[in-house]
């Protein structure tokens, strides 16, 4: 009998803002993939780590991702050729993702290669970075008939609130975007992490951050 693929958002940072399902799949898997950072478990693993002790025990897959886009295609199939080698044995695979699994994550690019395999996989969603940080700030996303959207790493035309995610280096920009249509913008770095920083006021927010750097513009 074959495995099963579970993708599991272990959400932002905070590892209290894990689920009770994400918890019960991770404590049930009989093997915890994830990507790797200079060959340990990346952030994703850390944070799962805190919040299920016992994943230590557990068989571990490191998958590594080159930052290059035009290299990511075969690494998205040599990730989807190891997980498969586990679900074949009749394992049970959780693949962690930072956030919601629906969200930026590398996530279903190896997911729709495993499916044409014949695999079930089940996702798990999980607590996104910019509820976190809507929470963090006391700020609404959305209020009656305003709209929301979401990008990665730009700035957009949006007569509701904006949420624009990976905006560490793009921020001098965003910044005179929004000032040159009197919008007012928040920034939250690491979100739930412990170099975890928040910026109120437009004025204060650097030219430049971190990755995991997330705006709202209201």
């Amino acid at each position: 009998m074959s495995g099963k693929l579970y993708a599991v958002g272990v959400g932002p940072g905070d590892p209290d803002l894990l689920t009770l399902k994400a918890i019960k799949i991770i404590k049930n898997a009989d093997c915890i993939a994830c990507p790797e950072s200079h060959g340990e478990p990346g952030i994703a693993y850390g944070i799962a780590k805190e919040a299920v002790p016992e994943i230590t025990s557990k068989e571990l897959l490191l998958l590594d991702f080159p930052m290059r886009k035009d290299d990511l295609f075969d690494a998205h199939k040599k990730a989807a050729e190891q997980i498969i080698h586990y679900l074949s044995l009749g394992k049970n695979v959780a693949f962690l993702t930072l956030g919601d699994p629906g969200i930026y994550s590398t996530f279903f690019y190896i997911a729709a290669m495993i499916k044409k395999q014949g695999y079930e996989i089940e996702v798990i969603s999980g607590i996104t970075s910019f509820s976190a940080a809507s929470a963090k700030l006391k700020l609404p996303l959305s209020l009656g008939d305003e709209s929301l959207m979401i990008t990665s790493g730009k700035y957009c035309e949006s007569e509701g609130t904006l949420v624009i995610m990976k905006a560490g280096k793009k921020l001098k920009e965003i910044k005179e975007k929004a000032f040159a249509r009197n919008k007012h913008i928040y920034l939250v770095e690491n979100i739930g992490m412990p170099d975890e920083k928040v910026y109120f006021d437009s004025q204060s927010i650097p030219d430049e951050a971190g990755y995991f750097s997330l705006v709202i513009v209201k």
